[in-house]
């Protein structure tokens, strides 16, 4: 399945799925109880996702696996695809994508649904679906970038490297290497795992996700809400 290995504070999940880490419906269904289960381990403050030591970060779903599928067991894998990644957005653990290689299909919408990505300059992502007849991915990469740049992948199915996300803004920060990359990554989930322990341990990553759902002065409240209750505790 994925393995885990622990830096500090920080767990690393490793996509240990060669030759390109494509994940298979049973991989995702992993991957919610994997998350619930460094989520109550109060050590763990942050989790970095990698496909290190292989080629690539994720090539997305297994298509193999999907074209044996007929309709009923292909609702239930995008379900599974769908639960994955939610999993991973609506946790209280800040999440790190290092990119290196190929983020392709579902494996750019993993790295979508985390908090922040660190890439190598020629890592490559994309929404290929659509080159097989297929959809998805729109509403998870729409925000992290412009509508019209969300369409653009979404209709072409064409990659951008890791210099353009960067341009973007999709990707935070570039790294030369994939050790390197994991290593900021590292180091990223580290830093914010300290700096958001004690009073507002876990508590931040669920309010932004409601924020970013929320209309501009309603998110404004809810912020005010949350600095209200932390600084009122400030001995």
């Amino acid at each position: 399945m994925f393995k885990v290995e622990r830096e500090g504070a920080v767990a690393v999940i490793r996509i240990d799925s060669p030759p390109v880490n494509a994940l298979s419906f049973e991989r995702w269904r992993s991957l919610p109880p994997l998350v619930r289960e460094l989520e109550a381990d109060a050590s763990v403050a942050a989790l970095v996702f990698t496909g290190l030591p292989h080629k690539h970060f994720c090539g997305g779903n297994d298509f193999k696996e999907f074209a044996a599928l007929d309709a009923q067991g292909t609702s239930q894998g995008t379900a599974a695809v769908r639960e994955g990644m939610r999993a991973v957005y609506q946790s209280a653990l800040p999440a790190v994508a290092a990119l290196h290689g190929a983020a392709m299909g579902s494996g750019f919408m993993l790295a979508s649904a985390c908090d922040m990505r660190i890439a190598t300059p020629d890592a490559r992502m994309a929404l290929p679906e659509v080159k097989v007849g297929a959809f998805g991915g729109y509403s998870l990469i729409s925000q992290l970038m412009s509508p019209g740049q969300a369409r653009w992948m979404t209709y072409t199915g064409r990659p951008i490297d890791g210099t353009r996300a960067y341009q973007l803004g999709i990707v935070q920060e570039l790294a030369d290497t994939p050790d390197a990359v994991l290593a900021a990554s590292i180091a990223l989930a580290a830093e914010i795992g300290n700096l958001t322990r004690d009073r507002l341990d876990r508590r931040i990553k669920p309010v932004l996700n409601q924020l970013d759902r929320t209309a501009l002065w309603d998110a404004y409240d809810i912020e005010r809400l949350l600095a209200i209750d932390t600084m009122g505790k400030v001995n």
